[in-house]
């Protein structure tokens, strides 16, 4: 414990809470990210529900734990608490506040050199959207064209009480837009230069291929015309699209030039991170070398976006077991050491858990007591956090909390963890994998020892110094050659 509070105590002393946030790398890209249902988030009104004013609250925390990016989920009107079905694109929801408090938050947030990304839902609109309550009311509207009718039936289609049928591919109020048609994708133009004239960074865009279901090349297309039109605007703006796929799939749709995409199948209960902290896995450090060449062979130099999990799926402390922390803060570690922009989902941080259904996986952040918690999504079954508040994390060393916050912290000190070439090296031991980062001209030593004891082998030459570690049992110890690496733990040298 002592040791932790002293690593800690000189994390806090080397890198203050303004060197903590991640700065850009020469491709602009942001390290960290941060993923924020405000609905859940914090609450600035004493409403129970979250919104812009209690979120730029917690601004400072968001960059004291070493995020530089932050991605909010929709914003926009909607019937619905998870938002996903736009009545409004041009608006912020009143439940979350006014365009004004958006901004304030937005203003804030570039003040402390946080980069914000929002939810952009192109797919379908919300059924109670004017366009699609003009279209079903008036055949000859000028918005019906904006989606698909037909007489007959077919796969993906809902029926009107008038004998037409509509596409929604998703549920029946989430009508799906005709992105053929010239006069929507003006829409979709102005929408994103609104807001990205008002300031915001980027866009995550939610259901990449359901654009044309079924059809990759018109996927791809279409959103080669979205980077295209949001780079016209502003050539610094980031897109991030979600394509739930296979690895595979995911690198063709790197064809679009868009930024990045997330890298589903490292995350999950079933993806390569949680798989390799299984009890299937034997040899564990062989098998992250083997997540590594493999991503960096079907992927190669595009930038990606891995991460554990998201507002979509089971939580990873739950995925994990949450009986114990080491698995969680385990996988926090191996995330935190792949390339490209790791997000992480509020509450992660904390071992929050969620499952079966989604509101269930967006519960209130635990700030402090209980009482304060936002109010649970609708539909959300149960309340349970197995693991104390941020407050109380905050002052215990080896908390969850501090374990993630220490591995931003690594990566905002080392760009060649996010940007370096990867390699992997011989190992000593089927449980250690020992990878090598080349950036810039120098190279970063990567040491996991995924095993439930010590490790002590010698280093590979050209590498003298510790200059980092992650830690859940015991401190690294660099003696001459031999380094030691305890259980669970993670060191770095150069």
């Amino acid at each position: 414990m002592k040791r932790a509070l002293a690593m800690l105590l000189l994390l806090c002393l080397l890198f203050p809470a303004a060197a903590l946030a991640a700065d850009d790398g020469a491709d602009g890209y942001v390290d960290n990210w941060y993923e924020i249902f405000v609905y859940s988030f914090a609450d600035g009104d004493g409403d129970r529900i979250g919104d812009f004013r209690g979120a730029t609250e917690k601004l400072e925390y968001v960059k004291d734990m070493g995020f530089g990016g932050i991605w909010l989920m929709p914003i926009h009107p909607s019937p619905s608490y998870h938002k996903y079905d736009v009545t409004d694109y041009y608006a912020v929801d009143p439940l979350y506040g006014t365009l004004e408090d958006f901004q304030a938050f937005l203003d804030r947030a570039h003040a402390l050199g946080i980069r914000v990304i929002i939810d952009l839902v192109v797919n379908h609109t919300s059924n109670e959207h004017p366009w699609f309550q003009s279209a079903m009311a008036d055949e000859s509207s000028p918005y019906r064209d904006y989606y698909r009718f037909s007489r007959e039936a077919r796969a993906g289609y809902n029926p009107l009480p008038d004998g037409w049928y509509f596409e929604s591919r998703f549920v029946s109020t989430m009508p799906d837009l005709n992105l053929d048609n010239p006069a929507v994708r003006e829409e979709i133009a102005s929408v994103m230069r609104y807001w990205l004239e008002m300031g915001v960074d980027g866009f995550r865009l939610d259901a990449v291929t359901s654009y044309y279901t079924g059809d990759k090349s018109a996927n791809i297309a279409f959103l080669r015309w979205l980077n295209e039109t949001a780079k016209s605007i502003r050539p610094d703006c980031f897109l991030v699209g979600e394509c739930w796929d296979s690895l595979y799939t995911i690198a063709d749709y790197y064809d679009s030039g868009l930024d990045s995409f997330f890298t589903f199948p490292v995350a999950q209960g079933g993806g390569y991170i949680a798989s390799i902290l299984g009890k299937d896995v034997q040899k564990k450090g062989e098998s992250l070398g083997n997540v590594v060449e493999l991503l960096q062979r079907e992927l190669g130099d595009v930038w990606m976006s891995p991460f554990l999990g998201n507002h979509d799926t089971v939580r990873i402390a739950q995925a994990l077991g949450y009986h114990t922390p080491t698995a969680i803060k385990m996988a926090a570690g191996l995330l935190a050491m792949m390339n490209g922009s790791v997000f992480v989902y509020y509450g992660d941080e904390i071992g929050m858990i969620g499952a079966e259904n989604d509101p269930q996986k967006r519960l209130g952040m635990f700030w402090d007591e209980r009482k304060n918690i936002t109010f649970c999504p609708p539909g959300a079954r149960m309340l349970e956090y197995p693991f104390p508040s941020v407050r109380d994390q905050q002052e215990q060393p080896s908390s969850i909390l501090n374990y993630y916050r220490q591995a931003m912290a690594l990566r905002n000190r080392f760009p060649h963890i996010a940007r370096g070439v990867p390699t992997v090296l011989e190992s000593p031991d089927v449980n250690v994998c020992l990878l090598e980062k080349a950036w810039n001209g120098e190279t970063l030593l990567i040491a996991v020892n995924l095993s439930v004891d010590d490790m002590t082998f010698a280093v590979p030459e050209g590498y003298d110094t510790l200059v980092g570690e992650l830690e859940v049992w015991g401190e690294a110890v660099l003696e001459g050659d031999a380094l030691t690496v305890p259980a669970y733990g993670i060191a770095l040298l150069q």
